[in-house]
Formats: C-alpha cells, structure tokens, sequence
C-alpha cells in the first residue's frame, strides 16, 4: 500500500492524461495555436509522466535501486502508457484519431526525461 503513496502524483497525472485524450475535441479549448501544438503537448505530457514515475520509482525504494532498474522500469511503464493511450482512442472514440506521429511525440518526452535522470541521478553519500 505503500507504493501507491509513492506512486500517487504519477497515478493522478495518468488519469487526467487519459480524461483529457479521450474527451471530444469540442469539449477541449481550441488548442492549434501553431501547426505542432498537438505533438509539443504530447512531448510534455509524457515527459512530465514519465518525470513522476521515476521520482516514484526514487522515494519507494528510498534511493537504493539501481539507475539502470529504475531507468527501464519507468521506460516500460511510460511506453506501455504510450500505447495505451494511442490504443483508447483508436477503439474507445469516435471523434479522436490515434497516430504514429503521436506515439513518436511521447517517446520524444519520454527519452527528455529519461535522459534527464541518467544525467542528473546521483545517489545520495552514505556518511557513517
């Protein structure tokens, strides 16, 4: 029960990213402000997603699991999330259209943030 404590921000972001791409798009505020916006807003949801498993991963296992576990738990999670997604709204709506170009802007967010974590991971000094 615990891990879902840990886990808490990133389950709650998953759901309103799931609310949101599976409501019509008449309920959504007009959001092409430039030809792209969509993907950039893809690249961003899952990098913040992804950002929030991997501090998950880091306070459940208080620091002491290995980057590179860390690293392809939080890669298998987001991905399986990507398809998701992409999977919801290809059989789940009508009015929304799932696409290759989306799941690419996801893995663009997802590689941002797992690249932030190997870059800036460091485990915290053991001072006895």
């Amino acid at each position: 029960m615990n891990w879902l404590i840990n886990y808490a921000w990133a389950i709650l972001w998953a759901i309103i990213m799931m609310t949101l791409l599976l409501l019509p798009p008449d309920n959504l505020p007009s959001g092409n402000y430039f030809p792209g916006f969509d993907k950039l807003v893809h690249t961003g949801c899952f990098y913040l997603l992804t950002t929030l498993i991997l501090f998950g991963r880091v306070i459940d296992t208080k620091r002491r699991a290995g980057k590179w576990k860390t690293f392809f738990i939080a890669l298998i999670s987001a991905s399986f999330f990507a398809f998701l997604t992409e999977g919801a709204q290809m059989y789940f709506t009508n009015s929304r259209h799932a696409e290759w170009w989306d799941v690419f802007a996801d893995y663009v967010g997802i590689g941002m943030a797992l690249f932030s974590y190997l870059l800036l991971y460091n485990r915290r000094a053991q001072y006895d």
